[in-house]
């Protein structure tokens, strides 16, 4: 099992929750990005990933969409104004 490290990390949480849309295809459900944050990084709140989650959208990276009272389905915005590098990830999946 990989060490989970501290919260102080060298990625901002904001790009790693991006790079994690970007390996789903795009999409993730909030309840597996939590999951994964949270076997990442030793105590993590999901306050956290919520407040990371809305400067996101604040920023349209993002768009929330809510499914159930406790999940939401993220999806990467396709008109938001990412590095080229990213922009080419998002054209392999988006049409």
């Amino acid at each position: 099992m990989a060490k989970k490290t501290k919260l102080w990390q060298p990625i901002p949480l904001e790009k790693e929750i991006v790079q994690l849309l970007l390996t789903n295809r795009g999409e993730i459900l909030t309840s597996d990005l939590y999951r994964q944050l949270a076997n990442k990084y030793q105590d993590f709140a999901k306050s956290e990933m919520m407040e990371a989650l809305f400067k996101l959208e604040v920023r349209s990276y993002v768009h929330v969409i809510p499914i159930k009272k406790d999940v939401s389905k993220v999806e990467i915005s396709r008109n938001a104004r990412f590095t080229d590098e990213i922009k080419n990830e998002v054209r392999k999946f988006m049409h």
